[in-house]
């Protein structure tokens, strides 16, 4: 009779690293990036288009997922 032999092991049985946490935080950090690369990019845009379409990004700039977003942003630039 052979023994069944253990499937490969799961994440929960690792321990998690500084470098495999390090590598999943540099990751998520740089898709914050690209979306406030995006942001800026608007922030252009619509002061290009004139003070009306401004006063829409400053309210959604002063709004909390706006205030949410752009500090996420910052921390991620400084990472």
């Amino acid at each position: 009779m052979s023994k069944q032999r253990p499937i490969s092991p799961h994440l929960q049985i690792y321990k998690p690293q500084i470098t495999s946490v390090l590598s999943i935080f540099h990751r998520i950090t740089g898709v914050a990036l690209s979306f406030g690369t995006i942001l800026l990019v608007l922030w252009v845009v619509t002061l290009s288009l004139g003070e009306s379409y401004y006063r829409y990004y400053l309210m959604f700039r002063s709004s909390f997922i706006g205030t949410i977003i752009f500090v996420g942003f910052t921390f991620a630039l400084n990472y």
